[in-house]
């Protein structure tokens, strides 16, 4: 098709304005990754935009040093794979079970989404509850309280409320109870929506710092976004630096070339490069799952 001249114009300008906007999203990283792989004491001497001026994999090497790190790297691995999958099963349940019209007290469980959807019972009654049930200093309180999530159970609601009813009944003629076509049918013709929630659950769990901030006086039980955010904070650098012997004299050069900043910038990709590397290969999953619940919501 032949555009008009104002077309162009505006498409141009269109194209202007997104490449900008990218250019912004994209450059923070970008400058992140470069003082990361910089050497820290020639980085104090500012000017690096784009490229390391010094490469060095030093402030790397130094972190993964750290036994604390490798720890936390695998709670969050853990909370991220277990949590995501069985928090998307359970949701998945309880909407197939709010979608059926003859559910007895259907009402009521739908209120009980609902109302969470809204009003937040606050930090204070969640560490409480958790520490009744015994959950704090336990990796357990990384995935039980996720596992039932009202915004995916609405989203899985809508998708399943979409399948064809006479699926089902032909399932009940030929014999099989609600877990076999729950496990059978339903599970398999939701898969986008599956995806969506498994995508937006791991992102969740990964990027979560709360839990290990408030629920866990061992620093060993750490997820690695709380680790991060104490090393942002310079609460946990001192301690850091003794471990590894640098606030010695003797260690003192060493300190010097990886520096503080160095290793906040080390941590920061260290923590979002999983993100980066999954994002791409589970992203047509979660457009097509948010595109059932714009349609039908």
């Amino acid at each position: 098709m032949r555009l008009t001249r104002g077309e162009k114009i505006f498409q141009a300008f269109d194209i202007a304005i997104l490449t900008t906007f990218a250019l912004l999203c994209i450059y923070p990283f970008i400058y992140v990754i470069a003082l990361s792989f910089n050497d820290g004491m020639d980085a104090m001497r500012g000017g690096i935009y784009l490229f390391p001026r010094k490469f060095t994999l030093e402030n790397y090497r130094r972190l993964f040093e750290d036994r604390r790190l490798v720890g936390s790297f695998l709670i969050s691995v853990f909370r991220t794979v277990v949590g995501a999958a069985l928090g998307a099963l359970v949701n998945a349940m309880f909407a197939y079970g709010i979608s059926k019209s003859d559910l007895p007290f259907r009402k009521f469980f739908n209120w009980m989404i609902i109302i969470p959807m809204y009003f937040s019972g606050g930090i204070i009654p969640y560490f409480l509850v958790c520490k009744a049930l015994g959950l704090t200093n336990n990796v357990l309180v990384y995935v039980i309280p996720w596992l039932a999530t009202p915004f995916y159970i609405m989203l899985l609601r809508i998708s399943i409320k979409e399948l064809p009813e006479s699926l089902e009944e032909s399932a009940y003629i030929d014999g099989a109870g609600y877990g076999r076509i729950f496990f059978k049918i339903v599970l398999p013709l939701c898969l986008p929506a599956m995806a969506t929630v498994i995508l937006l659950g791991g992102i969740a769990h990964w990027n979560d710092w709360l839990d290990g901030t408030i629920m866990m006086s061992n620093s060993r039980l750490w997820p690695m976004q709380t680790l991060l955010l104490h090393i942002l904070q310079g609460t946990d650098m001192m301690s850091f630096f003794k471990e590894r012997n640098l606030s010695t004299a003797g260690g003192m050069i060493r300190k010097i070339r990886i520096t503080p900043e160095s290793l906040k910038m080390a941590m920061l990709v260290i923590t979002v490069l999983p993100i980066f590397m999954i994002y791409p290969f589970a992203q047509r999953y979660f457009i097509r799952g948010i595109m059932i619940g714009s349609i039908k919501g």
